[in-house]
């Protein structure tokens, strides 16, 4: 049975949608995304993987597992942390394959920094993030 939403469910869902999407919204926690796609790793193996220290590594991770986004395992005194729903990728996938359709980073002159040097720095997290990307297969 398919029931219409009211506003207020509506607003609650892009709400609820909102947080969840903000979690990936930063280029290292994308670049832990991407880490993880092939499966459980430890925080040492993430830090390498993603070119961030451990502990920076750490604290994205205590962020995503808090929000939901990964799950973490101990095994003896290894930690592994996974995406905590396959989908996810899916989702990426989906998100990925229509930025590559609309051209997205076409026209997008990434090497040439912006005056603003928060920019200059957001440019080259974007730059690296849609090299990471271009490199992935995504699980689907």
């Amino acid at each position: 049975m398919i029931t219409k939403m009211t506003d207020l469910e509506r607003h609650l869902d892009c709400v609820r949608m909102g947080d969840f999407f903000m979690i990936f919204a930063h280029a290292t926690r994308m670049r832990i995304f991407c880490a993880l796609q092939n499966g459980g790793k430890t925080v040492t193996r993430i830090a390498e993987e993603a070119e961030i220290s451990v502990s920076n590594a750490s604290q994205h991770l205590r962020l995503m597992r808090d929000r939901g986004a990964v799950v973490s395992e101990r095994r003896g005194q290894t930690v592994l942390y996974t995406i905590a729903d396959p989908r996810f990728f899916e989702a990426a996938a989906l998100i990925r394959d229509a930025l590559d359709d609309r051209g997205y980073d076409q026209g997008h002159n990434l090497e040439d920094p912006p005056a603003c040097t928060l920019q200059n720095e957001a440019a080259k997290s974007t730059s690296r993030l849609i090299s990471t990307a271009k490199s992935i297969t995504f699980l689907t």
